[in-house]
């Protein structure tokens, strides 16, 4: 289970994540990320509370990287914790998207 939260720090707009985003959470995951990027110029993923993320959590994020792309939307990753750190290493997406070390991005 996740839990989602939005805000806006220094012009983006902030998705925070906490919990777990795994198969049952992925959707909730996916419709708030692309809802933010669909809103917003800049938006920023926070998983520093994030305690997990499956293949379905790391496909939510890479289609809302790809719905930021195709809209112009400045996308980023920010704050990843040890964990999950290790997953988006390991499966390459670190290649591939914005990743920051802290917000805001």
């Amino acid at each position: 289970m996740i839990q989602v939260t939005q805000e806006t720090r220094q012009g983006w707009h902030v998705v925070g994540v906490t919990g777990r985003a795994d198969a049952e959470a992925a959707d909730v995951l996916e419709t708030a990320l692309r809802s933010a990027v669909e809103g917003h110029s800049k938006v920023a993923a926070d998983f520093h509370a994030l305690d997990y993320i499956s293949s379905a959590g790391l496909r939510a994020v890479l289609q809302a990287a790809r719905a930021a792309q195709s809209r112009g939307t400045e996308f980023a990753v920010c704050a990843l914790s040890a964990p999950v750190q290790k997953v988006f290493t390991m499966s390459g997406l670190h290649h591939v998207l914005q990743i920051y070390g802290e917000l805001p991005c």
